[in-house]
């Protein structure tokens, strides 16, 4: 059983008539994306990307993925496969509203766009609990706006993807298309990225973005079964507890991913989020997620080693507020310790 590091060693120098591109070369972009440089417009190809990388300092406080980067591309610097890989557009938006990135990348006739997953910002991390009560949130129409603005009149073949997040700014921002743009997409891919409310959920916009998606979560995933989501390709990692998110755990053989059936945790957590969130009123859970957040009195594009324990202790502080929206993220908090204990 391979990762992505073996993926990438073995298949650098096979060119895309040999081996056609898939699902590890996409989960490849989504991590890429996490590269904590400046944003810009202009094209690069794929070498000086490569420069650019190898030339960047990572911070030490930088989302768990961003160092890894680099050793993924001092593997396939001179790659063949990925030799007329060009990036442009990329994003890098961290103020006291969003976290927010993304890329479009372009391969062959291909059109690929990658939305970024959660860094360590408190921002960020807020963010992850507001489309449990809000739609769209900040980044979810940053994401919208992203789409629009990068699929032109003479795209043919556009794939629309991201980890974590930036898997549900994926699925959002093809929601929201128009017909003609949305015709253009050939496939969403969510790495285990988290679902929707029941009513987007319920939605035609959902629906029929739904008919182009893939849904991929390792097999005890606590990310990608939050809230109404459907049809998942389970996956093995290697990985245990909160690092099963993180693809470079992600086990594969040849180009595609090992198979794996979904924990009796993670379907107990994806039980937790959806039934007991539909009858919540959403307000409730509005004031008490934001009074939560009013406890972070850092900056909020400051960065945090995240610690579950520590969302878990702001969480329980909350006073005043609805019970029934207490009990349920009481609920939630059982099921996450549940995961970062598992060791099956």
């Amino acid at each position: 059983m391979f990762t992505i590091y073996d993926y990438l060693k073995y298949y650098k120098d096979y060119d895309l008539k040999e081996v056609p591109w898939n699902n590890m070369d996409n989960l490849f972009l989504s991590i890429l994306v996490y590269i904590p440089i400046e944003s810009f417009r202009a094209t690069k190809n794929f070498s000086e990307i490569c420069d650019v990388i190898l030339n960047f300092n990572v911070p030490n406080n930088s989302e768990f993925l961003a160092p890894k980067i680099k050793s993924l591309i001092e593997i396939i610097k001179d790659s063949k496969r990925y030799e007329h890989l060009k990036i442009q557009n990329f994003e890098n938006i961290i103020d006291n509203n969003t976290q927010f990135g993304a890329m479009v990348c372009k391969i062959n006739k291909n059109k690929i766009i990658v939305f970024k997953g959660t860094d360590r910002s408190i921002i960020g991390w807020i963010e992850n609990f507001r489309p449990m009560y809000q739609y769209p949130t900040y980044s979810q129409a940053l994401a919208i706006k992203y789409l629009k603005n990068n699929i032109g009149l003479f795209d043919k073949s556009v794939y629309v993807i991201g980890h974590s997040k930036g898997g549900n700014m994926a699925m959002t921002s093809v929601m929201e298309l128009s017909a003609f743009k949305f015709n253009k997409i050939k496939k969403v891919i969510n790495f285990d990225g988290p679902g929707f409310m029941k009513n987007e959920y319920e939605s035609f916009k959902y629906k029929k973005m739904s008919e182009k998606l893939t849904n991929i979560v390792p097999s005890s995933s606590y990310i990608g079964v939050l809230m109404h989501n459907e049809n998942y390709t389970v996956i093995k990692t290697n990985a245990h507890g909160f690092n099963v998110h993180y693809p470079i755990y992600w086990l594969s053989f040849g180009t595609d991913f090992i198979k794996d059936d979904l924990s009796k945790i993670s379907i107990e957590l994806n039980e937790r989020t959806t039934k007991p969130l539909d009858k919540i009123d959403q307000r409730s859970l509005e004031e008490y997620f934001e009074a939560a957040f009013k406890a972070f009195d850092k900056k909020k594009t400051s960065t945090i080693k995240f610690h579950l324990m520590d969302f878990i202790n702001v969480f329980k502080n909350v006073r005043g507020l609805d019970k029934s929206v207490s009990d349920y993220v009481n609920s939630i908090i059982k099921s996450m310790l549940k995961l970062s204990k598992d060791k099956e």
